[in-house]
């Protein structure tokens, strides 16, 4: 089966993927043709947290993602203890470049995060929509605040983006300067499955 998802907005490419594989038997094969950065990098990492296969194939200004359903069986290994003990299962939600206004505001959400670094146990997730994308993407303002993200990152904290927010403000995919782009499908099953704390 293939489905045609070009030109598509957030979270619609992913949806019907999701839909589609429903749909197919197991041992099936689907063909998800996008022409977009952040469709190709959702519709993949929805694919492979689903624990499907998926090939990814340029094709002159589209892409064509292969997702394999079934025909090979693996069993992920639990996460060690220490690892599930070292998360809070909670979602930092960040809808704005700063907390509150002016200048304050910038002050204080760099302070906030910089101060999470401190704690042994972290959230799982950091959700960035609306202006909050600025703060994943613009080195010469947000520069102290990307290496906070990256230190983060690099303990094991899933950072995301909302593409839908990074093309409403003419933000470049290849901008991103920490983390991954997000989706409103991916962000729903964070905000709904983990405790949220917004800032």
């Amino acid at each position: 089966m293939t489905i045609n998802c070009c030109d598509l907005a957030c979270p619609e490419p992913v949806l019907r993927t999701k839909k589609a594989l429903e749909e197919l038997p197991e041992d099936s094969i689907l063909e998800v043709r996008v022409n977009s950065a952040s469709s190709v990098a959702n519709v993949q990492r929805f694919a492979r947290n689903q624990g499907y296969e998926c090939r990814v194939e340029v094709q002159g200004e589209q892409t064509l993602l292969t997702i394999i359903k079934g025909f090979a069986c693996e069993i992920a290994a639990p996460a060690p203890a220490e690892e599930r003990e070292s998360f809070l299962n909670r979602t930092l939600f960040v809808k704005d470049d700063k907390v509150g206004e002016g200048e304050l505001g910038g002050i204080l959400m760099q302070g906030f995060l910089k101060a999470a670094l401190e704690f042994d146990r972290l959230p799982k997730n950091i959700v960035f929509v609306n202006r909050g994308v600025f703060l994943t993407t613009d080195p010469q303002k947000h520069g102290e605040i990307i290496g906070i993200l990256k230190e983060l990152e690099k303990r094991g904290v899933k950072i995301y983006s909302c593409g839908l927010c990074m093309n409403h403000f003419g933000i470049a995919p290849e901008s991103l300067a920490v983390g991954e782009i997000g989706n409103a499908y991916d962000t729903m099953d964070m905000l709904l499955h983990t405790d949220v704390t917004s800032l």
